[in-house]
């Protein structure tokens, strides 16, 4: 077959850098064009369902992996409860007595006290339209405790509990808010007390704020007669005894003659009387449902008449007002206003007038236009601020009976500080009252607003939060700034605990005689869920932060209580919104257990729990109440409120937590300070101490000698050697100068 060839035709590939570049349009590149365009509106209907796919799709993988990431985690055990107490059902708020001998309930009809061994009733307190929202119990004398209480209407109240029985100190605020204005009233409470039986304070000092329907806020401050009360209460007590012996011994005889009686038959009276025995019986336990075994009586039949002594007005602070300008028609009398600039004060006295500071707001308004809809509201609808105080015993910021025993363990200081305030201002407790009470003796500026406290069980150290991140720590009793400690950028501090210094590695003393140094961990929380632990030594010695919890993102997993758990340092209490209620290790952070709640009830308020750990940390108390019950559900309940009741765990049999009950510590203060007297004892013990081994460190000191006086006849040698070594330089002829010529 024939072939016609052109000629000159050259069949080399193009080089290549004159390769042409593939076409864009081509469907090989771009699968999508090997189909024809569609036309409008199919092309928009195409591209909104291609974009709903895949966020569907990144819906469905970010579910896989957190799917993935869950199944991935260590779970912690979780232990269910042992008894349930039925009797518990309106359960508003609980507390340990401290001693973890007894538990106070707070209910919708009083006070119930439970032993905390053995769930049992012990006494109860009752009366009509008393639902408890807030309690706490004080030691104040050997088995005596103080209650501290506060109803759903804001109203106080001081019991105290003794001999197995609850008695009615007084009614704190009863008529000072009329009944209109009930409802939005609110009350806070705090006693001075260390938890500790064996060192009870002489003085004990409460306060509370009240919100009437004027919208004014003021602090009362009183002190307790706490030595009257015990001897009251040991009157009574001895009262109460005298008349039960002689209703023991009627009791006796009449159950000797019924055993000597014969037993009735069967449709007799024996029958009328038992029935009627049983009937009074069950209406007992219709009021009281579940009673325990053990047999109580209500205190309010043996202590209906009794009357107490009176606490007694120490000082009343009010809110100070809001700084605005100076009302003065000269310059006279605004010179005569303003503080001498001597000591810090809280900026309420000042030169500036009125149009000055409305002056000034305007040209800010005016300079930032465009940033003032990003600015935050001001919300003036309530403008009541919250108030916290501590009391603090003697230290050298204030310098009130600092080395005189006697007061060394009083509280003469108050540091108060308002919501949405940069200063914490200090009042002395020691004047008397009728002056200026409302000038504070000292007044700590910060540069933020402040968002929480803490201070120390012996008060010397004191801690402040702020809105920034940062924490401050003060030492009062030798009057210094530890240190500034910045925790996080993004977040406020919330909540400051300060740790049993047991729990941390002591430094070792500068001087032998006496300990000076003590170091401890600060716990903190922050608003956004991360939690850290700080480490505070003396000197103003600072470490980084240890986080144990980092930042929480989702809602549910934030924590709505964190606290320590009584006689066990090392562990924490926390309970998160989701309903989680957690033991963790306080160094680590990690999640030892959790408390198992049953599938038809959930936890109260997760929000605002109420839960505590009683008899020294072995024992968990947790209110419950029943689900609601869904659409699914086949059995349906009463449409009336869920019942409710109070679970308790054994927290000393469970498996995770067995190695921290059997750890031992010893107590150890958490800061050491030491008055002239002891300081000057120590030496002197030191050196009395040490007198027995002068006689060693003298024969060691007489043997040094020798190699002392060998060195220094050794350096003489060599010195006379390079004296005569040295060229002398001799003058024959001195030459005279005529002082004339």
């Amino acid at each position: 077959m024939p072939v016609y060839i052109r000629k000159n035709v050259n069949f080399t590939p193009p080089s290549l850098d004159r390769i042409p570049l593939e076409d864009e349009d081509d469907y090989i590149t771009d699968p999508d064009q090997l189909k024809d365009p569609l036309p409008q509106p199919y092309r928009m209907i195409d591209k909104v369902l291609g974009q709903l796919v895949e966020e569907v799709w990144d819906i469905v993988e970010s579910r896989e992996n957190e799917r993935l990431e869950e199944g991935r985690k260590v779970r912690p055990p979780r232990h269910e409860n042992t008894k349930s107490l039925e009797y518990l059902r309106k359960c508003g708020c609980m507390t340990d007595s401290g001693d973890g001998l007894y538990m106070f309930i707070g209910h919708s009809k009083g006070i119930i006290v439970i032993d905390a061994n053995t769930q049992e009733k012990v006494t109860l307190w009752e009366e009509d339209r008393v639902d408890l929202q807030y309690i706490r119990a004080h030691i104040i004398a050997p088995n005596v405790y103080l209650l501290v209480s506060i109803d759903d209407m804001g109203f106080s109240r001081l019991h105290a509990f003794s001999g197995d029985k609850l008695y009615l100190l007084k009614h704190l605020n009863e008529h000072q808010m009329p009944l209109s204005t009930r409802q939005s009233s609110r009350t806070s409470l705090q006693l001075i007390d260390k938890n500790n039986a064996v060192e009870i304070k002489p003085k004990i000092f409460l306060n509370f704020c009240h919100y009437p329907e004027s919208r004014d806020i003021w602090l009362e401050i009183h002190k307790l007669p706490r030595e009257s009360w015990v001897t009251e209460l040991d009157n009574i007590k001895a009262k109460l005894q005298k008349k039960e012996e002689p209703k023991q011994e009627v009791k006796e005889v009449k159950e000797e003659e019924s055993t000597e009686t014969a037993e009735p038959v069967e449709g007799t009276d024996g029958e009328k009387s038992e029935s009627q025995s049983q009937i009074q019986q069950s209406q007992l336990s219709q009021s009281i449902p579940n009673l325990p075994t053990k047999s109580f009586k209500r205190s309010n039949e043996d202590t209906a008449g009794v009357k107490f002594s009176q606490p007694s007005l120490v000082f009343k602070l009010k809110q100070p007002p809001q700084v605005s300008g100076n009302l003065s028609s000269s310059v006279y009398s605004t010179c005569q206003k303003v503080d001498s600039g001597e000591v810090i004060g809280t900026g309420q006295n000042h030169v500036l007038s009125t149009t000055q500071i409305e002056l000034r707001k305007e040209v800010f308004d005016h300079l930032h236009e465009n940033l003032l809809e990003y600015a935050p509201k001001d919300d003036t609808v309530d403008n009541i601020q919250d108030v916290n105080f501590h009391f603090l015993n003697a230290g050298k910021m204030i310098p009130l009976g600092l080395e005189n025993p006697a007061n060394l363990t009083i509280p003469t200081t108050v540091a108060v500080w308002w919501k949405d305030s940069t200063h914490v201002m200090h009042y002395s407790l020691l004047k008397t009252p009728g002056k200026d009470e409302t000038k504070p003796d000292m007044v700590w500026p910060f540069t933020a607003k402040i968002t929480s406290s803490a201070v120390s069980d012996e008060t010397s150290l004191m801690i402040i939060g702020l809105v920034d991140g940062n924490i401050v720590l003060w030492d009062r009793y030798l009057g210094i700034q530890r240190g500034v400690i910045n925790i996080s950028d993004n977040s406020c501090i919330d909540t400051l605990l300060f740790l049993d210094p047991s729990i941390c590695p002591q430094e070792m003393t500068e001087y032998p005689p006496y300990s000076t140094r003590t170091t401890s961990y600060l716990l903190v929380l922050c608003r956004n869920g991360a939690m850290y632990a700080v480490l505070m030594g003396a000197g103003g010695t600072q470490a980084e932060p240890i986080c144990l919890s980092p930042q929480i993102e989702e809602s549910g997993e934030q924590f709505s209580k964190v606290e320590t758990v009584r006689g066990l340092p090392d562990l924490i209490l926390t309970v998160l919104q989701n309903g989680n209620v957690q033991i963790r290790d306080v160094l680590q952070g990690k999640v030892l257990c959790e408390m198992k709640v049953p599938d038809t009830h959930e936890i109260m308020s997760p929000w605002d729990p109420v839960v505590a750990i009683g008899n020294t940390g072995q024992t968990l108390y947790l209110r419950v109440i029943e689900r609601e019950p869904t659409e699914t559900d086949e059995t349906t309940t009463d449409a009336s409120t869920p019942q409710g009741t109070v679970l308790v765990y054994p927290l000393n049999t469970f498996n995770t937590l067995e190695t921290f009950f059997n750890r031992k510590r010893d107590s150890i203060p958490l800061s050491v300070h030491t008055t002239v007297d002891k300081r000057v004892d120590a030496l002197m013990k030191e050196r009395i101490a040490m007198q027995a081994f002068r006689k060693d460190r003298m024969q060691e000191r007489w043997n040094c000698f020798k190699e002392e006086i060998w060195t220094i006849l050794q350096y003489k040698e060599q010195a006379a050697r390079k004296a005569e070594e040295r060229e002398v330089y001799e003058y024959q002829h001195v030459r005279v100068f005529d002082v004339k010529s």
